[in-house]
């Protein structure tokens, strides 16, 4: 245990005659210790300057001082801009709070299942966070039945409660879907992310919704799912480009900005301008190397930082552990819409 005014845990329980266990137990407010011993503990704790450390407090209580993060075997979000972007600042206001971040990837024949119960029977880590959840996400009910406390970044179509932090993606994606159709675009592409996450089916009904309202209905060669990439982008908006009217798109819609690095690219080969011929939106996750605001021309986004979101989850997981008998949080935050020069009305 660590010094403090040189008076450590062994120290005081020796000039109190008890165990560390009973006087670490005092200092931490359980209900087993009698309270004429947590007074007598305090007062000598005060007398002499001795405040417990964080690792002396996770001791006491039984925690690793340890979040984890278990990635899905199929793929390796270490490559994904957007992960570890949040990943760093999941980190970062870890070591902020006194806490660590632990990895592991399901590798081989191993599955996730198999990774979350090892992590559960060595005690490694105090609760776990869940990024990219599915529609239907087997790692809620699984961590529920092993006791293991954990909080998603996104949501799923359970219907239990759970701890959560999201964006409102529907929302988002309905605000740019109609500020496309206010600008008299009638053939709306939207360039989506995979659509087993639970953001994308969240953006895809935003967009649909918008486009409803304005009696509208999109071909199903003018929405495309996958992966978050610039080549995703260009590879879809080139074969949207190469459609006939009315399904050629007129405006874009993109689940990420890379994508939208990707559509740009294929409008230009085609002698088409981004914000003149081809309008184009992106939600723009405030990544520290693509700014929506760089591009040429500055990029019309929905944007929520994913860094924020990534210290706040870490802030949320350690509150649910310090006081478990509080309800567990849950948060969606509203998204920003900034219009920018690549939006422009319809060509006629």
């Amino acid at each position: 245990m660590e010094e403090f005014n040189s008076m450590n845990l062994r120290a005081l329980s020796e000039l109190l005659k008890l165990s560390q266990t009973t006087v670490s137990r005092a200092l931490n407010g359980f209900p087993e210790v009698s309270e004429e011993t947590r007074a007598r503990v305090k007062a000598a704790a005060e007398l002499h300057g001795y405040r417990p450390s964080a690792a002396a407090r996770r001791l006491a209580i039984g925690q690793s001082g340890t979040l984890g993060v278990v990635f899905p075997r199929e793929r390796n979000m270490l490559g994904d801009l957007i992960f570890t972007e949040f990943l760093g600042c999941c980190v970062e206001q870890a070591s902020d709070m006194g806490y660590d971040i632990t990895l592991a990837m399901a590798r081989g024949t191993q599955t996730e299942e198999a990774v979350y119960r090892r992590a559960v029977r060595s005690a490694r880590v105090d609760a776990m966070i869940l990024s990219s959840p599915l529609i239907e996400d087997p790692r809620l009910s699984l961590l529920r039945s092993l006791n293991m406390p954990f909080i998603l970044h996104g949501r799923t179509r359970a219907a239990e409660h759970y701890a959560t932090l999201d964006i409102d993606n529907r929302g988002a994606f309905f605000q740019a879907t109609r500020l496309l159709c206010d600008l008299g675009h009638t053939s709306i592409a939207l360039i989506n992310g995979d659509p087993s996450h639970n953001y994308a089916v969240d953006r895809e009904n935003g967009y649909r919704a918008a486009l409803k309202a304005a009696g509208l209905t999109p071909p199903l060669s003018n929405i495309a799912g996958g992966m978050m990439v610039e080549s995703h982008g260009e590879t879809e908006a080139g074969r949207m480009l190469a459609l006939a009217l009315p399904e050629r798109p007129t405006a874009f819609l993109c689940s990420s900005i890379a994508q939208a690095l990707g559509v740009k690219r294929a409008v230009e080969s085609k002698g088409l301008k981004i914000g003149s011929d081809i309008s184009l939106i992106a939600h723009d996750d405030r990544l520290a190397d693509i700014r929506a605001e760089t591009f040429d021309p500055p990029l019309t986004a929905t944007q929520s930082s994913i860094g924020a979101a990534g210290k706040r989850v870490v802030e949320l997981a350690v509150a649910m552990l310090r006081e478990p008998s509080t309800p567990l949080p849950s948060e969606v935050w509203p998204v920003d819409l900034v219009v920018r020069q690549s939006t422009g009305p319809a060509p006629k």
